[in-house]
């Protein structure tokens, strides 16, 4: 009896271990990533509006003062956001490509 208690004891306590792990890994991969343009920069309110590629809408975003005052309006950015909000962990500007020059 003693070791079923202790098998049973042990199965729940991996169980708990196994559950805690999933929920981390789903809480980082709920991070909302937001690629565009550059629409409008507040910086009195620390805000930037960018036209999503992908849905082709606005989204304010709260950016930090540092990199706010690195940002212009028309750059194309990647914005990582903190989970459930609108608030930008990592800000990034996307380079321009190259257009290649057109042979004769």
């Amino acid at each position: 009896m003693k070791k079923f208690f202790v098998v049973a004891v042990a199965l729940i306590a991996l169980i708990g271990f196994t559950t805690a792990g999933f929920a981390k890994e789903a809480a980082k991969a709920k991070a909302e990533v937001v690629k565009g343009e550059i629409v409008s920069i507040d910086t009195a309110k620390n805000e930037v509006v960018i036209k999503d590629e992908k849905t082709n809408a606005d989204k304010t975003i709260v950016v930090d003062p540092k990199e706010i005052a690195t940002l212009k309006q028309g750059e194309r950015v990647k914005a990582i956001l903190k989970t459930g909000t609108n608030t930008a962990e990592k800000i990034k500007v996307i380079p321009a490509k190259k257009k290649e020059k057109a042979t004769k």
